[in-house]
């Protein structure tokens, strides 16, 4: 059985986390297909270092994303990877005492040498010192960061791919990581002045010149509201895909089901939209892989 056809049966069971994958398809499905969309991939939670690197740049390549909005942390672990670093298979069963004697950093079961930061630090100020002064003055954050991706060498990276194809790559909290904290160190010794306002600017305005407007969350976090927000002036996305791990009775947002943003409008009361509860890295592989499987390519529809 084709993932495509183990998605199309649990779709047909139209009941508890199978139905709400098939569904949850359905949804992408026509977000990918139609040149009239303009398409959000939000980001938080380890998706890079747990693996989606190549998937999230395979989705870029096809046309499917406009934009991405990420925390720093993923942005942090594309870098490292870009540098010829790596990312090692761990596991929660261990003495963090001892791992930081041994030089590692632990995410979860996922480890990450120290010298890997130590690394990424110095090549990110060397790249940000290649770039013109007048373009570090009053920058937005997705500018910087598309300007770090063109001079990156590896074209697998996500910051590389979204330069080339023009896709936008907003990072609302891009200082609250070690991405951030190397341009901020930067900042103390050269010019560089970040306008985080820009990138409010940006998003809006891609929102608002938007026919329809998809979001595919994965996670929730500050990515997901810096999005849905963006798209209050217009009414709210138009179709939206969310994969959170997280419960609503909280009241967080990450756990707050789409649903509730119709009252904030940012889903419009027409819109499609399914919430999927589980663990991003096993249901947004299983839903790609089902979308991929009749989706193979759209022609964007990006605004400069």
């Amino acid at each position: 059985m084709t993932a495509d056809a183990l998605v199309r049966e649990m779709s047909a069971t139209g009941v508890l986390g199978g139905g709400r994958i098939g569904a949850a398809t359905d949804v992408v499905k026509d977000m990918f297909r139609r040149p009239d969309f303009t398409n959000f991939l939000t980001l938080a939670g380890p998706m890079v270092p747990s693996g989606f690197r190549l998937l999230i740049g395979d989705l870029i390549d096809r046309g499917f994303l406009d934009a991405i909005v990420t925390t720093g942390a993923n942005l942090t672990h594309d870098v490292i990877e870009a540098l010829g670093l790596h990312h090692y298979q761990g596991t929660f069963q261990v003495d963090d005492r001892l791992l930081i004697k041994k030089g590692y950093s632990r995410i979860a079961d996922i480890f990450v040498k120290e010298e890997s930061f130590q690394i990424l630090d110095k090549t990110v100020r060397r790249l940000l010192g290649k770039i013109p002064a007048d373009q570090r003055r009053g920058v937005a954050f997705s500018d910087i960061l598309g300007k770090i991706g063109l001079l990156l060498r590896d074209k697998d990276s996500i910051l590389y791919k979204a330069a080339r194809n023009k896709v936008r790559v907003f990072s609302p909290g891009l200082l609250d990581s070690i991405l951030g904290l190397s341009l901020w160190s930067f900042s103390q010794t050269e010019l560089l002045q970040l306008n985080p306002m820009a990138d409010v600017t940006n998003m809006v305005e891609m929102a608002m010149t938007s026919k329809k407007l998809g979001v595919l969350i994965l996670g929730g976090g500050l990515p997901k509201h810096h999005t849905l927000l963006a798209s209050v002036l217009r009414e709210g996305v138009d179709a939206a895909v969310q994969i959170t791990a997280d419960r609503p009775e909280p009241g967080g947002l990450s756990g707050a089901p789409l649903a509730e943003s119709i009252s904030w409008r940012k889903i419009r009361k027409g819109g499609k939209f399914v919430d999927v509860y589980g663990d991003a890295t096993v249901c947004f592989p299983l839903i790609m892989a089902a979308v991929l499987a009749k989706v193979k390519k759209r022609v964007r529809t990006f605004r400069e």
